[in-house]
């Protein structure tokens, strides 16, 4: 099932992305306009690129896809504006914050919370694989 990765921003991420693609073989990225030109073009990925500090965008990029992973880098209100228009039906929230109410209330979600992305690979590669998940808050800190 399509799958899209919103806001890679780092060579961690990169790798995430790229073991994603062998996986899924329908990987879709939207990328911030910002991000240098070598790295967007290192991403595995059918790529869109644009600002990521508009939630339209985001949820017009997500259309027909099934799973979305959200790269957090201080967009939390872009996010879920985005997520709420999106009709994905899986969301995987990769952040090192802690989450909040309006986070945990939306619907398919599935919270990872990481330092230094400890865990959180080999985690998106299996919830992606799933046909059925448990949503919620998986702390990868503990």
């Amino acid at each position: 099932m399509p799958v899209i990765c919103i806001n890679p921003t780092n060579e961690i991420e990169a790798e995430i992305i790229n073991k994603l693609s062998l996986q899924n073989q329908d990987l879709r990225l939207f990328v911030s306009n910002k991000n240098e030109e070598n790295y967007i073009n290192k991403l595995k990925g059918k790529k869109a690129v644009g600002d990521v500090t508009d939630d339209t965008h985001i949820s017009t990029a997500c259309r027909g896809a099934f799973c979305g992973v959200f790269f957090e880098n201080n967009e939390r209100d872009i996010f879920i504006n985005a997520i709420n228009e999106s009709g994905l039906k899986r969301i995987i929230w990769v952040s090192e914050n802690d989450t909040n109410k309006n986070i945990l209330e939306l619907d398919n979600l599935i919270y990872l919370k990481h330092k230094n992305y400890k865990g959180v690979e080999e985690k998106i590669l299996d919830l992606e694989s799933q046909e059925t998940v448990e949503y919620g808050l998986i702390d990868l800190d503990t």
